[in-house]
């Protein structure tokens, strides 16, 4: 399933340890140090996609405390301070 929705996306960004696929009208973001099904999360704006990729890499906390978005970081970050980070403000 998963195979077939990136088969159906152009890869347009490869940083050191993501990736960003246009699927349609969504971005989908991938950590390669991560298998993809609990690795990647979807979001709507390419520039949300960077963002929260240097907040991943630069250990920042969000403005943004949306469960969802909260949710995305702690799928796609691989690093175990920083998740635990992100949990404590999501409640």
């Amino acid at each position: 399933m998963y195979l077939g929705v990136i088969g159906l996306s152009i890869q347009i960004y490869q940083g050191l340890n993501f990736k960003i696929y246009k699927v349609g009208d969504e971005f989908i973001i991938h950590n390669t140090n991560k298998k993809f099904k609990n690795g990647h999360t979807h979001v709507h704006k390419y520039n949300t996609c960077m963002i929260m990729i240097k907040l991943i890499n630069n250990k920042l906390l969000p403005k943004n405390h949306s469960k969802y978005f909260l949710e995305s970081l702690i799928r796609i970050s691989d690093d175990k301070e920083y998740i635990e980070m992100i949990k404590k403000i999501s409640g």
